[in-house]
């Protein structure tokens, strides 16, 4: 994605003429063997490509059950590469001097990574917008980070009907789905957003990941350069803008009920509830205090428990510690780890 991932081959553009015909070859191929398998959609005046992307749903194929090595093998066996690149759900591969991302994913991610890898950068720009109201898009749809603490965090899905989310976002979708004729096009249609406020997309606003990212992005940097002294949307409203952030949840509930945000929390709730009961329950620093065990003895000590209440309790150790009475529970482990000592010293 971007054509950049391989080090050791060499690469070039492809023509429209060379895309249309190799990308048909690749196809072919891997409908073949997986159950869907697409190009994302670009505008149609596009000339060159920098490489081929195809997302491919592995329900039901044999590979979806064998692991990552095995898609590896699939590559090598059917296109002969000479540098794959593996990152995440992503496969990179040179072929006849171009190259090739193979995007795998499951049935349920399969629309929302199509949508999302649409028209070059276009999903990239959605995102900026999601991301200005406190929502997070990309390619599993529109969701909302809830932080139960500063450490813990946990991913709601709020919805993959994309004609409801571009309406949420102020984006007409039956212009989408009709397409663009030029780069440009897909600058205006980001622009047409009453979100749109072209502060948000500039670097300096961008954590280090994502400008380090997008400064190596030309669609990215040439919607800037188009951007520059444009202003915001004319119904853009920076305090509506700033409710809805401060909102979100009351958002959801409104506007995405079919997400049933409550019944998340709720479980989120009530899982980060047992971990803080557990941790008042039973912690190193407990242990430490008790026992004058020092770091490394309080690691071992601590796992050989946990490896005792697996092995004789067959229930989670969270569950453990909350259904069991401090007191039986530091006997439990003054119990293992008298027998843990003596194995060690055996």
């Amino acid at each position: 994605m971007g054509g950049r991932a391989l080090k050791s081959v060499e690469t070039r553009r492809y023509s429209r003429e060379e895309f249309d015909t190799v990308s048909k070859e690749l196809i072919d191929t891997l409908q073949r063997k997986f159950d869907r398998a697409t190009i994302p959609l670009f505008y149609n005046n596009k000339e060159t490509f920098g490489d081929i992307d195809i997302i491919v749903d592995t329900k039901g194929t044999s590979l979806l059950n064998l692991g990552g090595q095995s898609i590896r093998n699939f590559i090598e066996n059917e296109f002969n590469p000479n540098e794959i690149f593996h990152n995440g759900n992503a496969f990179s591969f040179d072929y006849k001097e171009v190259q090739v991302d193979l995007i795998c994913v499951n049935s349920e991610d399969f629309d929302s990574n199509y949508h999302y890898l649409a028209f070059n950068d276009l999903g990239n720009f959605i995102g900026r917008l999601a991301q200005s109201i406190g929502f997070k898009y990309g390619q599993e749809g529109l969701w909302y980070n809830h932080y139960s603490d500063q450490n813990t965090k946990t991913k709601i899905i709020v919805s993959k009907d994309y004609p409801e989310i571009f309406k949420f976002l102020g984006l007409d979708y039956d212009k989408w789905v009709e397409g663009f004729d030029t780069l440009e096009e897909i600058f205006e249609y980001a622009m047409s957003s009453s979100l749109f406020n072209p502060e948000m997309f500039q670097l300096s606003e961008l954590n280090k990941i994502n400008r380090e990212r997008n400064l190596k992005r030309a669609s990215y940097m040439s919607f800037l350069d188009y951007i520059k002294d444009k202003p915001a949307h004319p119904d853009y409203d920076k305090i509506s803008v700033a409710s809805t952030k401060e909102n979100v949840i009351d958002v959801i509930r409104e506007v995405f009920p079919e997400a049933n945000i409550d019944l998340h929390l709720g479980e989120i709730n009530y899982e980060h509830a047992k971990k803080v009961l557990t941790n008042l329950k039973f912690n190193g620093r407990m242990v430490k205090e008790k026992y004058g065990l020092e770091k490394e003895e309080i690691g071992e000590s601590i796992k050989l428990f946990k490896d005792y209440v697996d092995v004789n309790f067959r229930i989670p150790f969270s569950d453990f510690i909350i259904k069991t009475s401090q007191h039986y529970i530091l006997l439990t482990f003054e119990y293992v780890n008298k027998i843990g000592t003596y194995s060690r010293t055996k």
